[in-house]
């Protein structure tokens, strides 16, 4: 008979016995990949806030390569002395993922048929009907079904989806800012109150003696 106490414990992302569920793993990889590093980084409140306003606006956008734009936002930020931590925001971009870019661009993209006052195809099925009607008719030639796929991709998708990302970043990365800025404090004065109480009961020990 096995002992009890030799059988191997539960590895970690489990519990009884079963592998922990998605959003289980999912709200650890948030805890302990973007908040706690936020909350522990040595720099400014501001600075640490700013990092995740950048890593939220650049995840947001409608490109491929997030985490490339944070980049290029750092070099030419570090120039207006407007500094962020980039790892930080690289980090950040996470919010663009496998599950949330397809909702998120269409979310874009019929902000922007709004905005643009398309509001007879708000969805774009009609525009995207005709799309493949011509793409699949004989008559069009190679060159101008290039031509027909590039204004779809960039002047009609595109421009719907990049006038739409405009709104949502505004107020997603101020969202993340303010909500990042008072985390940050917070936990800052939550630490400091408990080193007080640490150091006061250090020197009652002291005294005491």
């Amino acid at each position: 008979m096995t002992d009890d106490s030799n059988r191997e414990a539960p590895t970690a992302g489990r519990r009884n016995g079963r592998p922990a569920g998605f959003f289980r793993r999912l709200n650890r990889y948030i805890r302990y990949r973007l908040v706690t590093p936020m909350l522990r980084a040595k720099h400014p409140a501001a600075y640490s806030a700013r990092s995740v306003l950048v890593g939220v606006v650049c995840g947001l956008m409608p490109v491929i390569g997030q985490s490339t734009v944070v980049l290029l936002v750092w070099l030419v930020a570090r120039r207006f002395n407007w500094g962020f931590n980039v790892v930080m925001a690289a980090l950040w971009t996470f919010i663009s993922n496998p599950l949330t870019t397809a909702p998120m661009f269409y979310t874009f993209y019929v902000t922007g048929q709004v905005m643009l006052g398309n509001w007879n195809d708000l969805s774009g099925f009609d525009r995207f009907s005709a799309f493949t009607h011509h793409l699949i008719a004989d008559e069009l030639g190679f060159r101008e079904q290039v031509s027909l796929v590039f204004r779809m991709l960039f002047l009609d998708w595109g421009l719907a989806m990049w006038t739409g990302f405009i709104p949502w970043a505004i107020l997603c990365g101020w969202l993340g800012y303010r909500w990042s800025l008072r985390l940050i404090i917070a936990y800052r004065a939550m630490r400091e109150k408990r080193m007080a109480r640490r150091r006061a009961l250090a020197a009652q020990g002291v005294t005491g003696t």
